[in-house]
């Protein structure tokens, strides 16, 4: 997959099917999408491609700060390759691009540097100044313009629309299980490793893995989980703290987890934790003997729980 930041840089002459969104989780309900682009693309003898923003656009039309992203980049990075994406435009979104009219999108960027034959979106799609472009009028412009447009309507689930905001809303309860079901895939945090207070293996006699989280990632509800962690390509089971840390007065909240059956500096590595289950809530306990105690049952819990959901016991 060709990854282009700036549409300016593509190669207009080439024919393409283009997604267009900001697929933020990449769940299932634009997995749809993408399935849809690239059967599309196959039937007509087009270049797939994925069109979106290396950044939230909703920080930039409310001015605030307040929403977090799901899947960061670098993940729905591989997500789109592995779904076989022939080129993703990355574009940033700011206030030249947001001040362009829903019909000046569609001819000085859709049609002449992408050079769209066929246009897919969701049934909520928005584009144009003050989203004033739908996706009626996106049929309309389609015509005028030379493109066909296919929507894709919402996909359900448990009686649910799957959106972005249903599973911000799932991560924030700890609901992790109905988050993986709308994602469809574990909700992971890829991040470098980076110094904690030392206290996990110093103190403790469990040393952890500290990650680096950007303040606009969404992260779970504080508690303990169930994690699958990928270290240079390979899988092992972690216990995952999201929290404060209570029991030590911490006020920070950070992502720490011990990585069973593993030894080794990890300090500026990258590493992916996959959420499988919440096991318990953040609590805090009366004396460091008593952590080390509920810890020991954790692990032993992390095993139980990966064994019977993902066969991965060691």
């Amino acid at each position: 997959m060709q990854v282009i930041q700036n549409h300016e840089n593509i190669d207009s002459n080439i024919k393409r099917g283009i997604a267009l969104g900001n697929f933020d989780g990449v769940h299932i309900g634009h997995q749809k999408l993408i399935n849809s682009l690239l059967n599309a693309c196959k039937s007509n003898n087009l270049q797939s491609c994925v069109y979106t923003f290396i950044n939230h656009t909703m920080p930039i039309i409310s001015n605030t700060n307040q929403l977090q992203y799901i899947t960061n980049i670098g993940i729905k990075k591989r997500i789109f390759q592995d779904c076989g994406i022939d080129i993703l435009v990355l574009d940033e979104f700011n206030q030249k691009l947001m001040a362009l009219s829903p019909e000046k999108f569609v001819k000085d960027i859709l049609v002449k540097i992408l050079n769209c034959k066929i246009a897919i979106v969701g049934f909520d799609y928005r584009f144009g100044y003050k989203g004033r472009g739908d996706t009626i009028l996106l049929k309309e412009l389609g015509k005028k313009y030379g493109f066909e447009v296919i929507i894709i309507d919402a996909v359900m689930m448990n009686e649910k629309k799957v959106s972005s905001s249903h599973i911000r809303g799932y991560l924030k309860d700890g609901n992790i299980k109905s988050a993986n079901e709308f994602l469809g895939r574990y909700f992971s945090l890829c991040s470098k490793v980076i110094h904690g207070d030392a206290r996990g293996g110093s103190l403790l006699g469990f040393p952890t893995a500290n990650i680096e989280v950007d303040p606009l990632q969404i992260i779970p509800k504080p508690g303990v989980y169930a994690t699958l962690v990928k270290v240079n390509n390979e899988i092992y089971m972690g216990a995952t703290s999201v929290g404060t840390k209570p029991t030590f007065k911490g006020t920070k909240q950070s992502v720490e987890t011990f990585i069973i059956d593993y030894s080794g500096d990890l300090y500026n590595e990258y590493i992916e934790v996959s959420f499988v289950k919440m096991l318990r809530g953040e609590f805090k306990y009366e004396s460091p003997q008593i952590l080390i105690e509920q810890i020991n049952k954790d692990i032993q819990n992390v095993k139980i729980c990966l064994q019977n959901n993902c066969n991965v016991l060691k």
